[in-house]
Formats: structure tokens, C-alpha cells, sequence
């Protein structure tokens, strides 16, 4: 089975940007898998877009949502696909699932406050929340549970984009040993 790397944290702390760099990285250099025939990119807002309206946004949609994509992951890298998935997967016991079932899945937290996310706000997402009422968002009514032992953290908050990328190539050449920064 493929490799199955899931970029994890809240929105707007930067995992389609470095989800995007990874695979863009993981294609230049082939011998980081050399058994992976090709790499594709699951990202929670192509997935969520693609269900809309069948998906809804409260607790227990949301973690339909990510048991979809944890699926999808699961089957592209049983056919040798490599994944790269950025999600902001707020269940810890999801999370821990996907470990135990996908071989080679690598958990990468994307670490960054949520005022910080919140400044940047990318897609507008927490300015939509806040017109809504801000009702079903994780990181303001719905908790984020802190990853308790990914196999990366990077400090999204402090660490620019092409720092936070020479820390995940760093991984990948030291055999997915733990590294934070």
C-alpha cells in the first residue's frame, strides 16, 4: 500500500498550501516512495464542494466528512495511488482509526492559534461563520482536539511556508523519525 500523508489543523493554518508543496515535493523525488505509482491530493473543502448539499456541517456530519475522506485515502493507496490529504480532522479517535487501518498513514499538525487563522481566513470561511451566527465551526463551537502524538508538528503560526517544507523534507529523509518544530 501506498503512503497516506494527512495534513491536520484548524482552518487557515496552512495544510492545502503545504499539502499542494508535498505532493509537488514528492513527485520531483520519486526515491522518497519509489512504490508509488502516482500521487493525488484529497482537500476537505474539494470533498465538502463535491457532497454539498448532502454533507451538513453540525458534529456528527463533519465526522461523516472525514470518515469519506479517510476511506477515499484508504482505497487510492491500496491501489498504490499516493495520498496527500489536508482536513482539519478534529477527532482525535478518528484519527487514531486511520492509523490502525491505513499502513504508511503519516499525520502531519499543522500548528497555529485560532486568531491567527482567523486573521488569515484564506477561502472566508470564519468571515461566512460569523454572518451565519457562527453555528458547526471547529475552533469556535465545535473543539479542535489537539493531535496527541502526529508524526510531525509544524508551527504554522511562526515558520513560514518554505521553512515548515525543508522541515517536511527533513522528515522524509530521516525515515519518518518525529521531528517538531
Amino acid at each position: 500500500m501506498a503512503p497516506v500523508i494527512w495534513y491536520v489543523g484548524l482552518s487557515g493554518s496552512g495544510k492545502t498550501t503545504l499539502a499542494t508543496k508535498t505532493k509537488e515535493y514528492l513527485e520531483k523525488n520519486p526515491d522518497v516512495y519509489p512504490e508509488v505509482s502516482c500521487w493525488e491530493i484529497i482537500d476537505g473543502d474539494v470533498v465538502r464542494a463535491f457532497l454539498d448539499p448532502e454533507i451538513g456541517y453540525d458534529f456528527q456530519e463533519r465526522r461523516k466528512s472525514v470518515c469519506i475522506m479517510g476511506l477515499l485515502a484508504y482505497q487510492l493507496s491500496k491501489n498504490n495511488i499516493g495520498v496527500v490529504v489536508a482536513n482539519i480532522s478534529p477527532f482525535h479517535d478518528l484519527r487514531e482509526k486511520f492509523r490502525k487501518e491505513i499502513p504508511g498513514y503519516v499525520e502531519i499538525f499543522c500548528q497555529c492559534g485560532i486568531s491567527t487563522c482567523i486573521s488569515r481566513d484564506p477561502k472566508g470561511h470564519y468571515k461566512a461563520q460569523y454572518k451565519k451566527g457562527v453555528k458547526n465551526y471547529i475552533g469556535l463551537d465545535i473543539p479542535f482536539q489537539t493531535p496527541e502524538d502526529p508524526h510531525l508538528i509544524l508551527n504554522t503560526e511562526v515558520n513560514s511556508i518554505d521553512q515548515c517544507m525543508m522541515t517536511v523534507t527533513t522528515f522524509f529523509k530521516t525515515e519518518n523519525r518525529v521531528v517538531r518544530k
